[in-house]
């Protein structure tokens, strides 16, 4: 066996990765069936989506923040969109693009666009007040501060009888 294959004994935690794949799929299952029945749609509306390319993002707490990372290669800082509400943060991209050129007596014509949109939902602690980010050869970098933790405020309760 490879040493470099993850295994995990009966009853421990699956790994993060595995479950973010999981939670991707269980939540794009659910959206078909949901939507299954309204009018307009088939089987066949879900395959853009599904195929569709969509940046590799990972994120990591590191203590103090949480640093989220994607690769977007390809894209300028002009091409990106990053907002947060409500505890989750958008990172989405439309690009266009057209040429033409003329070759041996011949116009040549291109036309390409792309998009994608990605939700990443906040852990609790974030403050989304003072999320920066920035864009560096075709990797942006988000850090995310942690809130300020409140003191504990615990009291013991005394039983009556």
């Amino acid at each position: 066996m490879n040493d470099l294959t993850p295994t995990r004994t009966a009853g421990s935690p699956p790994a993060q990765a595995e479950l973010g794949a999981m939670n991707w799929l269980r939540g794009e299952l659910d959206r078909m069936f949901e939507e299954f029945a309204v009018p307009g749609r088939s089987l066949l509306s879900y395959v853009p989506r599904l195929v569709s390319p969509v940046p590799a993002v990972e994120l990591a707490d590191t203590g103090s923040a949480y640093k989220l990372t994607a690769e977007l290669a390809g894209l300028t800082e002009k091409d990106i969109r990053l907002e947060v509400a409500d505890g989750v943060l958008l990172l989405a991209s439309q690009q266009e693009e057209s040429s033409e050129r003329h070759e041996d007596g011949h116009l040549i014509s291109e036309r390409r666009h792309g998009s994608f949109r990605r939700r990443i939902t906040l852990p609790t602690d974030a403050d989304a007040d003072k999320i920066e980010a920035k864009f560096k050869h075709g990797l942006l970098s988000v850090d995310i501060p942690k809130v300020e933790k409140a003191r504990d405020h615990a009291r013991k309760i005394k039983i009556g009888g």
